[in-house]
């Protein structure tokens, strides 16, 4: 009896002993090889296919140095963001110092990388290095703060800012951009609600480098330019400022035109050679119009299949021109191809009185550009000088105030620049809204809630554990 005793002491040990390894084993081996998913209805952690494409072409790894305090808004994110890179590829290489407590390598850090404040996310490839802050990594909502509570992410770029910033350090390339200036243009150093110093911050951001330039100042635009924007001019340019862009053109430039309704310019001659027409117009659009205000403000739905809407029309964006004159493709050279890229809908038109009343203009027939009317094009050249262009008939989508006001304004102007200087696999990287969801319930609601979650599942589990209790008793 005693050896029997014996022997199931010992079976029962021998049986937990390879239970406990089994255990170490499996999990051990699910620490190494795990699947992560984003089941989030937003996505808000699921990597793109652009920044798969990114990663899958590092050569060699990326330093990444996370700069924060635990408990910051961001950190919990940042983190969660990061562990979806490291998954992607074993070329990304982490490291968490908080600032506060590991002092001597957070001291190393800010001498190594040249930085006086903390939270902050450095990527460091060989010599280079790019830090991105708080502004960088997401919009932040402070309408709590009046009445005590703590600034709400409204916004998180932390996918397009770490793809960007690891672009920026393994390649070389830096394109550079002029904006055109001495033609009331605006200004890229003007902060106030008109300026487009925005655009300047977004683009830098993306890795690029941004310069105010005088073309009247200029004997050519050099092929180290690597994009030309004209942001809503409303002087003329001389006749030889248009054979410096028709001659940059010629050799394979880039250039975006965003020229306003009503502004004789001068441009209009150069961009039809270049297959796109200005419509003399403000464009109407009845059907989409915003509440309360004019009907040539329009808020945008429909794009034509091109690579600088790809994601703003899989998605669903819209984006907000206050007011715009047709641009169509006129590509009338076989080795031009022009392509609409937003579009009004039928019930809007070209609205060619411009001296009436917009409120009050109907659409005539004849006469009125009829829609759906295109308002930006795409201009591409095919052969060995592949010169692009793209004209819009609005600059004041991109100014200061309405830049980030539209969920596809930046999107839409980013990925005409990545278009331009041929990035084009960073279209599709985008900011990520965050959906804070209130559930509203009444007193009874809430009391019922309280019971059932503190008295009414503990005594159904207890209720089930006795009825198995005295069901194997009797």
């Amino acid at each position: 009896m005693q050896i029997k005793r014996l022997f199931a002491s010992l079976n029962l040990l021998t049986t937990a002993l390879l239970l406990s390894v089994l255990f170490i084993m499996v999990n051990w081996v699910a620490s190494r090889r795990y699947v992560r998913h984003d089941v989030s209805r937003i996505k808000l952690m699921a990597l793109s296919d652009k920044s798969r494409q990114v990663l899958n072409q590092l050569k060699a790894p990326v330093h990444i140095t996370v700069f924060y305090q635990p408990q910051h808004h961001l950190y919990q994110m940042v983190r969660d963001l990061l562990k979806e890179y490291q998954q992607a590829t074993p070329k990304i290489e982490v490291e968490y110092v908080d600032p506060e407590r590991d002092l001597d390598r957070a001291n190393q850090v800010a001498q190594q990388f040249q930085i006086d404040r903390i939270n902050m996310v450095i990527f460091a490839f060989g010599e280079r290095h790019k830090s991105l802050s708080d502004a960088d990594l997401a919009e932040l909502d402070y309408d709590q703060l009046a009445m005590g509570g703590e600034p709400q992410v409204r916004t998180f770029k932390g996918e397009d800012a770490f793809t960007s910033a690891i672009l920026g350090v393994t390649q070389p390339f830096q394109p550079m951009v002029w904006i055109t200036t001495g033609h009331g243009e605006k200004s890229v150093e003007d902060m106030d609600d008109f300026g487009i110093s925005d655009v300047k911050a977004l683009l830098e951001r993306e890795n690029m480098k941004v310069e105010s330039t005088s073309l009247l100042q200029r004997t050519e635009i050099p092929s180290t330019v690597n994009a030309v924007m004209i942001p809503g001019p409303t002087k003329r340019f001389t006749e030889p400022e248009l054979l410096l862009l028709q001659a940059y053109l010629d050799r394979g430039g880039r250039v975006l035109a965003m020229v306003d309704p009503l502004q004789d310019t001068g441009l209009d001659g150069l961009l039809h050679r270049w297959g796109a027409e200005l419509g003399m117009d403000i464009v109407v659009d009845p059907a989409l119009r915003l509440p309360m205000v004019s009907p040539t403000n329009l808020v945008i739905m429909t794009y034509v299949r091109h690579p600088i809407v790809e994601r703003i029309d899989v998605q669903r964006l819209i984006t907000v021109f206050p007011g715009t004159r047709s641009v169509r493709p006129a590509a009338e050279r076989a080795e031009l191809t022009a392509t609409a890229l937003a579009m009004t809908s039928e019930a809007g038109w070209g609205e060619t009185s411009v001296s009436a009343s917009t409120t009050e203009a109907g659409f005539d027939e004849g006469r009125d550009v009829k829609g759906p009317v295109s308002i930006a094009v795409a201009v591409e050249r095919s052969g060995a000088s592949a010169s692009r262009l793209v004209a819009i008939g609005d600059s004041e989508l991109i100014v200061n105030a309405q830049l980030f006001n539209a969920p596809g304004n930046s999107d839409f102007i980013l990925g005409c620049f990545h278009w331009l200087v041929g990035q084009e696999q960073l279209i599709g990287i985008g900011a990520k809204p965050l959906e804070f969801i209130r559930l509203n319930l009444t007193a009874h609601q809430l009391r019922l809630a309280f019971w059932l979650g503190v008295f009414g599942l503990p005594l159904l589990c207890g209720a089930l554990g006795a009825g198995v209790w005295w069901r194997r008793r009797t």
